[in-house]
């Protein structure tokens, strides 16, 4: 059956006003859709379309939309197209939802053709052929560039019955269940397999037999879970299966680095990989429910879990949470792969004062609003399925009895509709925070929202009492059963209890080769180069004497850190074993262990009293000290391997003290004094105060503990097999004294200035600077990028729909290829209430070659400028802003953003009596800080925000409160009169005078002097006034364009060809001809390739046909693409043998491959390497191997084998001619010619 989309978009637009239209969709006879419409005024064009069977293509502002992949994700159960489209050639994307998909979370990308600046919609058959639907939209530069679809997809029949089915079968399994019953799903325990707590749960198996257990965790693997799983199912009345969690952080067997060294990548995709290996994991370990991920902002270092978090900032935190529920859960909860995500600690667990843990937290709601409730929603709107309590209070309310924050918030505002548990006895404690007894406890929690007791048992002996005595209702207790059960029917336990348990996924989804590659990868993106002396990093792979030293050197079980409850250390690779396996015999690498990781001995009793297992060296510690000096003064460069235990971080490891421990730092006052360049590599999980060991060492290596192949990942990076790009999510602070330091502080009134020392009355220490040792986003490389000045398109944004580009050129100026984060930071000088200096509102991750450059652009609207007022409205005013764009939180350039305008709906309407409405514009000055200039540097903060106070004017339209809520639309008026636009009745002398030049540059032969004023905008014409609405179509043929894209490509003006394709106009019967036009086609190309886009240049070269004179230029395009895309990935420039591999990996598409594809014959080099080896030695060390598998793209298993057989053949053919001919007796020889014989 023909599938028929029609979008009505009606634009009702009168004085201040936007009018709303409803209308229904419907596609088939499976989906119904309510459409709310809005139009809003120079907004990136969005729009929420649908697909079934068949592929419709739709034009959207004149671009054509094709679809290439699916990305596969479940919206309100709705089978729903996301497609977002923005004037970006590179930057446009979209989403296929398939909530019932087989497959997984796939990336797409939405292809277009950039055709006209007219605005319409148009709804196509497959075959471009029948116009379905076309819809004229106005077009203008300061009117209605674009619009803007929102949908409220309803749920389809199909889904809507397997809704109702779970509906209809807990309703009737909680009517068939006791009170005792009901209260048992509340009640989680732990069976001490793993102790995590104060307490172990009691009569386990004998309150799963009685009904009284919803859920286990600290137990694992298949065998283990099916007994517990069978005693539910064989013993129980009701035969309700239970759920099964466990504390996986980082990781499940195979160990990825602790979560804030995994925030240091900045790398999302990278993020989200290593929650769904955990989850697969986890899952075929007989797990379904993961306590992961922790998103609590934390800006104390002191506090031992902020190694589990993200760090301080709650723009990113927000992403890396969101990026982490998405791991674990896939894009379907029901498959057998896919765990539960848990959100912790809600809320504020890392406010805790003094950064001491379980400690009180006092903060005010507008602090708690902006700067610490962000990263929650964000995990909440991924689609999170439970959530975890926090042991602290909240306005002097416990969080587990907060009505507050468990029910206004998070299941009201947030419209949460998984289920709560607490923390580990949360309840219990609450007796201690004084607010009553185990039954009132248990009781105010019930009433506050929580689902799910752990371990503390309040539930279980207090509920049923509360209940006769009328403190709690039977129908609060039957909701927190039925979000248990519904946690899991959606798990899918009703239909197979013993899914998770398949003993055969241990040996194909655990701790695979390829999870321990993408632990390493991760491992290596993770590390922060703090410190470099440009001269000592990399370190050289050949003729180079190595001094190995440090307790951590050839250390195995800290690596995996905290809170790697399944992991096992000794399946862990040490910094010195990763060395020997990199480089073997080609460096001299002596090792000496030179001291204790710590000697205080009440310290030790007390990691070792929980499983440390910490042993202190027999030697004395001047013993150790000496020996790893003499190994020192015998070496060219020292590696000092130093840090912190795993038991010094995570829960209950808070320190006073965050400084290197006292025995490791004599170890490096005697390695600095041997004279020798000494490389830290630090193992911790928090910042250190490490100002002294800044002030010594040539180089410092922040590695944190990382996980299953830390010494494999620390390994590549100091020999330059990969180049460090992390960056800092936590500031490292120079003196314990400044704690609590963050990037996003306020200002005083009295702000410090480093230049006026002298001056007394200002915000200053005596002692150590205000700035940290390393400042937020800090982290360097091994190669130098050097930023160009900012570059904005305007000067102002005007209301919500507006937005600003902001662009900068970065280059690589090193001699290595190398990965940079460019960081985007926005700063309010003057608003209704404080702000911070600066707050991070977005990054872009980039690799360039050496000396390559690379023009990056940010979008910016009033959402990035909005905050939380005094009454918490989410709002933006008007007023000044600066950006800084830079490589940290500190060392950026700056520009001023004029301030935004509210959103005037009569500028520049034509109403039906074809008048136009002025334009009302307010003038204000355009300055730039700190000075007349359009960018400037900033070396501070403090410096950045403390510059002249600029005028900020309050109207009543700009202070108007918005929704809490960003994602939420302004909701329109409805009294507002509807405005007809008129299409017949508009002239304009703008636009006959670009009329007439687009005519002279089509018919003059002095074509190439006038298309780059064209194709740049600047038309021959004096500046016009502002244009009215609705532009007549200037409309050019096929031909007339592929002769522009022709003349552009040979002339290699590239730049000017991807504006001229982005902003031409052609007549909308022609548009369907484009797509089959070669010039047209291979010009789209070159810009994608160009650009960088080349998910789109992938797309235009395998989906079209061309003739053999494009194919040299389209089959370099094609393998140039996949090479750079390779090279990013690997993080160094590719080999030959990389180069071949890509190619077979990659082989070129028909469409661009004439049947005479030339590739080198690698097996043939191979073997020529092999003999040429193997005449110079037929018995090559383990070294050589290495080298030679290196530079064959073999293994040095398959390289030793090689030689072995080699040497075979070649005494059996000895052997034949001793035998014929008596030659060759008594001795072994070489062949002498290569081509003797082969593999």
């Amino acid at each position: 059956m023909n599938i028929i989309i029609c979008l009505i978009i009606l634009c009702h637009l009168f004085i201040n006003q936007i009018q709303t239209e409803q209308c229904e969709l419907t596609l088939n006879d499976d989906i119904q859709l309510t459409t709310n419409i809005f139009f809003q005024s120079r907004r990136f064009c969005s729009s929420y379309g649908f697909r079934a069977k068949n592929t419709h293509q739709i034009f959207i502002s004149g671009r054509l939309v094709d679809y290439k992949s699916h990305c596969k994700r479940s919206i309100n159960n709705a089978n729903i197209e996301i497609i977002h489209v923005e004037p970006n050639f590179r930057s446009i994307c979209h989403e296929l939802n398939y909530p019932n998909s087989d497959g997984y979370f796939y990336l797409s990308t939405l292809v277009t053709i950039p055709l006209t600046e007219q605005l319409f919609l148009r709804v196509t058959s497959p075959d471009y052929e029948t116009i379905i639907k076309e819809i004229i939209l106005p077009s203008s530069q300061n009117i209605i560039l674009n619009w803007q679809i929102v949908l409220t997809p309803t749920i389809e029949p199909r889904q809507q019955q397997q809704q109702q089915q779970m509906n209809s079968m807990i309703d009737s399994l909680i009517s068939q269940m006791t009170l005792d019953e009901k209260i048992g799903q509340l009640n989680l325990v732990t069976v001490g397999f793993d102790i995590t707590g104060p307490i172990v749960s009691q009569n386990v198996d004998e309150n799963i037999r009685n009904g009284l257990v919803g859920g286990v965790f600290n137990t694992y693997t298949p065998k283990a879970v099916r007994a517990l799983q069978e005693l539910a199912m064989n013993s129980t009345r009701l035969k309700i299966p239970l759920i099964f969690g466990y504390d996986v952080i980082h990781g499940h067997k195979t160990i990825f680095p602790i979560s804030l060294g995994i925030s240091t990548t900045w790398d999302m995709a990278l993020i989200e990989q290593s929650a769904r290996i955990a989850a697969q994991e986890a899952t075929a370990d007989g797990l379904n429910w993961v306590f992961s991920p922790m998103v609590d902002i934390a800006r104390d270092p002191r506090w031992g879990r902020i190694s589990e978090g993200a760090g301080e900032d709650p723009w990113l935190g927000s992403q890396i949470g969101a990026a982490m529920v998405r791991g674990y859960q896939g894009s379907d909860l029901a498959r057998s792969n896919t765990a539960m995500a848990c959100v912790k600690h809600f809320a504020f667990y890392g406010g805790a004062e003094a950064g001491r843990d379980y400690n009180t937290v006092d903060m005010s709601r507008i602090t708690m609003y902006q700067n610490f409730l962000p990263p929650y929603q964000a995990a909440i709107n991924a689609g999170a399925g439970s959530v975890m309590t926090a042991f602290n209070e909240v306005d002097s309310i416990p969080a587990s009895a907060n009505r507050w924050l468990l029910q206004d918030l998070l299941r009201d505002q947030w419209k949460f509709n998984g289920f709560i548990v607490t923390d580990y006895t949360a309840i219990n404690e609450m007796i201690q925070h004084g607010i009553g007894d185990l039954q009132e406890v248990s009781a105010r929690a019930l009433n506050a929202g929580v689902d799910m007791d752990m371990v503390g048992e309040g539930f279980l002996t207090t509920l049923k009492k509360s209940f006769n005595e009328k403190k709690i209702t039977e129908h609060t207790i039957n909701q927190a059963c039925r979000r248990i059960l519904e946690a899991k029917y959606k798990l899918g336990l009703f239909d197979d209890p013993y899914r998770y348990c398949d003993e055969s996924r241990i040996e194909t989804d655990i701790f695979t080769y390829e999870n321990r590659l993408a632990a390493k990868d991760l491992a290596r993106r993770s590390f922060v180069l703090l410190k470099t002396d440009r001269k000592t990093l990399p370190l050289a792979r050949t003729n180079l004497n190595l001094a190995l030293v440090g307790p951590l050197a050839d250390d195995h079980r800290n690596l995996i850190g905290s809170w790697s409850a399944a992991g096992d250390w000794r399946q862990t690779i040490s910094v010195r074993d990763g060395i020997n396996k990199l480089l073997g015999n080609q460096i001299q690498v002596l090792y000496a262990k030179g001291s204790n990781l710590i000697e205080d001995v009440s310290l030790l009793q007390q990691l070792n009293a929980h499983g440390g297992e910490i042993v202190l060296d027999e030697r004395s510690a001047q013993e150790m000290i000496d020996e790893a000096v003499e190994i020192s003064n015998k070496s060219d460069i020292i590696v000092a391997v130093i840090g912190e235990t795993q038991g010094m971080t995570g829960e209950a490891a808070s320190r006073a003290d965050i400084s290197i421990p006292e025995c490791q730092k004599r170890l490096l006052k005697a390695l600095f004094d041997t004279g020798k360049p000494v490389v830290i590599v630090l193992m911790n999980g928090r910042p250190m105060t490490l100002t002294w060991e800044n002030e010594h060492a040539a180089a410092i290596l922040e590695t944190w503990f990382a996980g299953t192949e830390t010494g494999n990942a620390i390994a590549e990076v100091l020999f330059g097999f990969y180049n460090p790009a992390g960056k800092l999510t936590t500031t490292f602070p120079r003196h314990i004294g400044q704690i609590p330091l963050y990037y996003n502080h306020k200002n005083t009134g009295r702000p410090f200035n480093a230049t006026q020392v002298t001056e007394k009355y200002k915000s200053r220490y005596l002692d150590v600077p205000n700035e940290p040792l390393y400042p937020f986003g800090h982290g360097l490389s091994y190669t130098s990028f050097n930023f160009d000045p900012i570059s904005v398109d305007k000067n102002e944004l005007r209301g919500d729909s507006d937005r600003l580009t902001v662009r900068i050129r970065i280059h690589n100026t090193g001699a290595y290829a190398g990965e940079e984060v460019i960081q985007l930071y926005i700063s309010d000088p003057a608003a209704s209430v404080t702000r911070a200096v600066r707050e991070l509102k977005n990054f872009k991750k980039i690799f360039l070659r050496s000396q390559q450059e690379e023009e990056i652009s940010f979008i910016i609207t009033t959402n990035d400028l909005k905050f939380f007022n005094t009454d918490l409205d989410y709002i933006w005013e008007e007023g000044d802003f600066i950006i800084h764009i830079g490589p940290d939180s500190v060392n950026t350039q700056s520009t001023l953003l004029p301030a935004p305008r509210p959103l005037l709906a009569n500028v520049g309407l034509v109403t039906s009596s074809s008048s136009p409405i002025p334009t009302h514009k307010t003038k204000t000055s355009i300055s730039r800080s700190p000075s007349s200039s359009s960018s400037s540097s900033t070396n501070s903060s403090n410096s950045s925000s403390s510059g002249s106070t600029r005028s900020r004017s309050r109207s009543p339209i700009s202070r108007r409160s918005r929704s809490p809520t960003p994602d939420k639309p302004p909701t329109p008026s409805s009294s507002t009169p509807p405005v007809t636009i008129n299409n017949s009745n508009v002239s304009s002398s703008l636009l006959q005078q670009q009329a007439a030049a687009a005519a002279v540059l089509f018919s003059s032969s002095s074509l190439s002097s006038l298309l780059p004023m064209y194709s740049m905008g600047l038309f021959p014409i004096p500046p016009p006034p502002p244009p009215p609405p609705i532009l007549p179509a200037v409309n050019f043929s096929p031909e007339q364009i592929a002769r522009v894209c022709e003349t552009l490509e040979e002339n290699g003006d590239i730049d000017r060809l991807g504006r001229f394709l982005w902003s031409l106009q052609v007549a909308p019967g022609s548009a369907n001809l484009l797509v089959q036009h070669e010039s047209i086609l291979r010009a789209r190309a070159l810009v994608a390739f160009h650009l960088g886009n080349y998910r789109e240049l992938y797309h235009l070269l395998e989906n079209h046909k061309y003739t053999r004179d494009s194919h040299a230029k389209l089959q370099a395009m094609w393998m140039e693409a996949h090479y750079q895309e390779a090279e990013k990935l690997r993080g160094r420039p590719l080999g030959p043998v990389d180069k071949y591999r890509v190619r077979k990996k990659y082989p070129l598409p028909r469409t661009i491959w004439d049947g005479e594809q030339k590739t080198h014959c690698f097996k043939e080099r191979t073997r020529s390497l092999l003999r040429e080896w193997y005449l110079q030695d037929p018995y090559p060390n383990p070294a050589k191997k290495r080298e030679l598998a290196q530079a064959t793209g073999l293994t040095p298993t398959q390289v030793g084998n090689w030689f072995k057989n080699r040497r075979q053949r070649d005494r059996a053919a000895q052997a034949k001619n001793r035998q014929q001919y008596g030659i060759g007796a008594g001795s072994y020889s070489p062949p002498s010619s290569p081509d003797s014989s082969t593999t």
